[in-house]
């Protein structure tokens, strides 16, 4: 077990000694024995845990005599009993607050059907209102919240836990497998284990033939990238990744010919060839191992597993206490789970980042905004005992196959997850996450929500006695909570047409004097949240610090709240357009005809997916919008005009809406040249600084790694930029690689001096870590840069040639081991190491404005040193840059700010904080150096002039602003290259670190 289980079991150990006035040890010796004398057919009970923690608990303390204090009875009661009393409790609430709402209105003249309608209206706003309420009350008065138990996970993996890892995936185009497969390997790197394999479950689009021509393209292709991630990563011979492709059969429901029953027949279908099903629709010999799998993890396109996350939910479902115990009948679990469903989260991206501001952020360990209080679903599981699965986790196959066998009919269910997870019993896991990426547009998300919206609907039958299934019509086992669930789904979908519905009851019911009042009345409970939150966060300012300052955070906050008032009903009749076509298409299939139930648009082709006017009246939100604006507007005029300037202003907020569709870039439309009013001025400088380190190079006397670096991106640069042809880049490269090549290394490190001419070591034979670590990114931009300009070169001879550059470039990379230079124990770089004496110099790098910072990273990317090296060295910077300022000279400021060339600091991160800390200790030297260029664009284009015009500079300044303007002009191509790079993409997520907030 890893060490918080064996602490949670230590505490139950304590608790229950100290209310049976034994010692901790004869607690634990009598649970032990009452384990050995269980049952041995039930391993849940011959396991000590089930006594200390679970169904045995009450056993345990009565065979020790405890007295329980009353505390410890109320809160098992409510435990026990925490699902009826928490919906009893909302609806009790709620009824009762309709009911006072129904008598006031009654009091003020409301006619009865006026009143009941508008009853209806605000009962289930005041339901969410009040579960909302609820939520986040729970989530700030629990402090602390139990994880699941868990065993060991850098042990988990055997034979017995193999597990396979799959992203169901509808094949619609070579840029769908290219993702994939991209996304596959960056997965794979964050969590290499023996016993862990990873596949792509395929399909193709629906077609009205069995077999499209583009088909066999499409395999082709896929199968091609996954021979060369085996070959890259070593396993030509036992394939880790491969692919499961089942054939389009017909549908006569759908009158069509498609995957059966979209991603959940996938599944399903795989759960049945794990279990040995030969009659599945998946074609082509399956891989030996996929009969010996026992856990499987399900992620989607857009997934990304996090560094350990699957070593972590293995561990977590293996764990005695977790693992599916069934009812007497043998269909439903009762104990434990056979499913885990970890915590997600908004993945990274750059232009999500620069969108947003950033939020609190790691890969390498768990991070949460103490503003916001507890994961609400942390606090379900906590309450209620399980969670609700969202399509991303791990699952026990044979458990969650049988858990579900026969329960879900054909052609009825697009969105499963859900109503899976209740017949399969999900565990939430919310110390493990997985980062999804969050859709680039707004079309794009209105895609997600109708499909969300009508999967949601899709399962209304569940609430009813009988259900439909495979059999025909059985009784509904779901639990009473089970179906609150569901229909709380549900009446989150009608959330925005109740809002607007409350301002049509207004406009349309009460005279046309009372309209204004009502319109601004409305506008404000459709926004209840947003007000009530920032009214919170404005008193707490007061409260804490009476003064002008708070009075104006005030004055601000209460801007951003009317700014969001506006906002929100700008979006509230496209959504409501939208929630009211997937309601009606929803509950039409239920009715009437099912042959578009399982209608499905990927995220990817939905991304794909055009402009223009004629595809946007095709949206439901615009054409949605536009009826309910007409017929709103049409039936105030004929019954009540006097409200039409009130009502108008919202009818017709909604237009930006369509326009901005309309103006919105198409994905993969961004300019490779970043406009900038002095891009040209800039560009001819660069220019310039080409010609003259061309002719520097030639009058060099000595060689440094730093140099023989910016060797290597200085021709890249200048290649981007247009002042080199691809041959001419080429012949460059393979000249500078040579040279590197043929010089005299150790463990693949430069040493820090050379003599040009004879090409031998100057004085000690030192290598220094910072200027290593520059060499290494400088290695890993040359040979993605070369991979990419192959990729799209049409000359044979040429790719050639770029393709021998590319693997020198990969050798000289490989060859380069950091492991000797880390100190495990500080979890830091040693500065240098001493090459002639075999020594380590005592000194570690411990700011992340360094090149070291370079090395750490590409060192973790090789694995060559553990993930918790970057922990230990932003917790350094920060305790160095907060013991004093620093003050740079312009030598050391030009190293300080190298880093930036390769790798992005995004902002409010902790490396984009260090690096503006070194500008800012720059600031009073004569000139700040080119990397500076993006911190302070002005003064360093000033600067550079005046070198230009001086002609003061040497190679490497020259090198340095080559590469800064070729970033600066287009679109950040060198730190491109390096984040785009295969090995270093799995950490990519590392530069986005943030500081705590307290």
């Amino acid at each position: 077990m890893d060490e918080a289980t064996r602490e949670r079991y230590r505490r139950a150990c304590q608790e229950v000694a100290a209310w049976s006035g034994r010692t901790p040890s004869e607690a634990a010796h009598e649970a032990l024995r009452l384990s050995e004398e269980h049952d041995a057919g039930e391993p849940r009970g011959r396991h000590v845990g089930a006594w200390l923690l679970a169904e045995g608990r009450a056993r345990l303390e009565a065979s020790l005599g405890c007295k329980l204090p009353w505390r410890a009875r109320a809160a098992r009661f409510a435990r026990r009993h925490s699902q009826g009393l928490y919906v009893g409790s909302l609806l009790l609430v709620t009824a009762l607050l309709a009911l006072g709402i129904e008598r006031l209105l009654a009091t003020r003249g409301m006619q009865p059907l006026h009143r009941l309608l508008l009853v209806a209206i605000l009962a289930p706003q005041v339901l969410d209102l009040l579960q909302e309420r609820f939520e986040l009350l729970a989530s700030r008065l629990v402090r602390h919240l139990e994880p699941l138990p868990r065993l060991e996970p850098e042990r988990v993996f055997s034979p017995d836990t193999r597990t396979l890892v799959v992203t169901p995936l509808l094949v619609a185009s070579a840029e769908d497998i290219d993702s994939q497969l991209r996304m596959m390997e960056i997965n794979y790197l964050g969590n290499v284990e023996p016993e862990l394999f990873f596949a792509l479950l395929t399909d193709f689009r629906d077609a009205p033939e069995k077999d499209m021509p583009a088909d066999g393209g499409l395999r082709e292709r896929l199968e091609r990238g996954l021979r060369e991630l085996n070959e890259r990563h070593g396993y030509r011979e036992q394939p880790r990744f491969f692919y499961l492709h089942r054939e389009r059969r017909w549908n006569p429901v759908a009158r069509r010919w498609m995957g059966w029953e979209r991603k959940r027949g996938k599944l399903e279908e795989l759960n049945r060839l794990v279990l040995g099903a030969e009659d599945t629709s998946y074609t082509g010999p399956v891989p030996g191992v996929v009969r010996t799998v026992r856990y499987v993890l399900t992620l989607d396109a857009d997934t990304h597993l996090l560094p350990g996350a699957a070593a972590r939910l293995v561990a977590t479902l293996h764990h005695p206490l977790n693992r599916a115990r069934f009812d007497a009948a043998g269909k439903r679990v009762v104990a434990g789970y056979s499913m885990l469903q970890p915590a997600i989260a908004d993945g990274p991206t750059k232009a999500a980042w620069l969108s947003t501001g950033g939020w609190p952020l790691s890969i390498a360990r768990n991070k949460r905004d103490p503003r916001t209080g507890m994961d609400p679903a942390a606090v379900h599981q906590f309450l209620f005992g399980s969670g609700t699965f969202v399509g991303k986790g791990l699952y026990d196959v044979a458990a969650f196959a049988r858990s579900l066998e026969g329960r879900l009919p054909e052609n009825f269910i697009l969105s499963h997850d859900r109503i899976e997870g209740m017949f399969a019993r999900v565990g939430y896991v919310s110390d493990v996450r997985l980062f999804e990426r969050s859709p680039a547009t707004m079309a794009s998300q209105a895609r997600i929500w109708h499909r969300w919206t009508r999967g949601d609907w899709q399962v209304l039958p569940w609430l009813l006695p009988w259900v439909p299934s495979q059999h025909g019509l059985v009784r509904n086992t779901l639990p009473m909570f089970d179906r609150w669930a569901l229909l709380s789904a549900m009446r989150g979908s009608l959330a925005h047409p109740l809002s607007f519905c409350l301002l049509a009851f207004g406009w349309l019911c009460l005279p046309a004097s009372s309209a204004g009042a009502w319109t601004l009345g409305a506008m404000l409970w459709n926004c209840r949240s947003l007000l009530i939150m920032g009214s919170v966060d404005a008193l707490r300012a007061v409260w804490r610090s009476p003064s002008f300052a708070s009075l104006g955070f005030v004055v601000a906050q209460v801007g951003r709240m009317s700014l969001g008032v506006v906002m929100n009903h700008t979006i509230l009749l496209p959504t409501t357009g939208l929630m009211l076509d997937a309601i009606g298409r929803a509950l039409y299939g239920l009715v009437f005809d099912r042959s578009r139930m399982l209608d499905w648009t990927t995220h990817a082709q939905s991304s794909r997916q055009g402009g223009g006017l004629r595809h946007l009246l095709t949206l439901p939100e615009v054409w949605g919008a536009l009826v309910l604006a007409l017929g709103v507007g049409g039936a105030l005029a004929v019954s009540n005009p006097g409200a039409l300037p009130w009502a108008c202003p919202l009818l017709l907020l909604w237009l930006p809406h369509p326009v901005m569709h309309l103006l919105r870039r198409e994905p993969g439309s961004a300019p490779g040249v970043r406009e900038s009013p002095d891009a040209e001025r800039l560009r001819t400088l660069a220019r310039g600084f080409w010609e003259l380190y061309v002719r520097s190079e030639e009058g060099r006397t000595e060689l440094s790694p730093t140099d023989l670096s910016l060797g290597l991106v200085a021709p890249l640069s200048a290649y981007h930029l247009g002042y080199v042809g691809l041959e001419g880049l080429v012949s460059r490269l393979d000249e500078s690689l040579s040279v590197i090549a043929g010089l005299e290394r150790h463990r693949g490190h430069l040493f820090e001096r050379y003599e040009a001419r004879e090409r031998r070591p100057l004085g000690p034979r030192r290598i220094s870590t910072a200027e290593s670590g520059v060499l290494a990114a400088s290695l890993v931009i040359v040979e993605r840069g070369l991979q990419a300009s192959r990729m799209v070169c049409t000359d044979e001879a040429l790719r050639v040639r770029l393709g021998e550059a590319e693997a020198r470039a990969r050798a000289l990379r490989e060859e380069l081991d950091f492991s000797f230079l880390y100190d495990g124990e500080a979890g830091l770089f040693h500065t240098g190491y001493d090459a002639g004496s075999g020594a380590l110099e005592g000194a570690h790098h411990g700011l992340l404005t360094s090149g070291a910072m370079l090395a750490g990273f590409v060192a973790i990317a090789r694995r060559q040193v553990p993930l918790r090296h970057w922990l230990a060295l932003t917790a350094s910077d920060q305790r160095l840059r907060a013991e004093g300022a620093i003050s740079l000279p312009h030598d050391a400021l030009a190293e300080h700010l190298l880093p930036t060339l390769f790798l992005w600091f995004p902002p409010a991160s902790l490396l984009g904080q260090a690096a503006l800390d070194a500008v800012n200790a720059g600031n009073g030297a004569p000139q700040l150096p080119a990397p500076a260029l993006r911190f302070r664009p002005e003064r360093v284009a000033a600067d550079l002039q005046r070198l230009a015009d001086t002609r003061t500079g040497g190679a490497r300044d020259q090198a340095m602003a080559l590469a800064a303007v070729a970033n600066l002009t287009c679109d950040d191509i060198l730190v491109q290259h390096f984040h785009r790079h295969w090995q270093t993409a799995w950490v990519e997520g590392l530069v986005y670190e943030t500081k705590d907030l307290q």
